[in-house]
């Protein structure tokens, strides 16, 4: 087995394990941003006693806001109020409790590390290890 495939199986165990995503002083990372449309989600590190969370908000004529961002655990089960462009919206928040697990429902979907290292040591090995020489 090869150096690159050496280094190709750890970064594969290390997603596997959770350990390229764990945070560094054990605070948790959420995606924020506001009801502005479109959404550009900006990492920001979280208080104890809050959560990852998307707020979901929905008018009297269906139209629909979303935010994301770090909400406070008690309130993540509470249906909300909001007025935005002088709409009154009902909010309901969707919490979540590990980094960036708010990511952006309607974004693009990018593969992980696991599944990326997994298609790489896959096609490794079915060219001989010929592919990372």
């Amino acid at each position: 087995m090869g150096t690159s495939s050496i280094f190709l199986c750890v970064l594969f165990l290390c997603g596997a394990l959770g350990l390229t995503t764990s945070p560094a002083q054990g605070q948790l990372h959420c995606y924020t941003c506001s009801f502005a449309k479109p959404c550009y989600p900006v990492p920001t590190e979280c208080q104890d006693d809050e959560a990852c969370g998307i707020t979901v908000g929905t008018s009297d004529q269906n139209e629909i806001i979303e935010r994301k961002g770090c909400l406070p655990r008690t309130q993540c089960p509470l249906p909300g109020h909001a007025t935005y462009w002088s709409r009154a919206y009902i909010l309901r928040h969707h919490c979540c409790e590990q980094d960036l697990c708010n990511s952006a429902v309607t974004a693009q979907w990018l593969p992980s590390l696991f599944l990326t290292t997994l298609l790489l040591l896959v096609a490794n090995f079915a060219w001989g290890g010929q592919l990372l020489h």
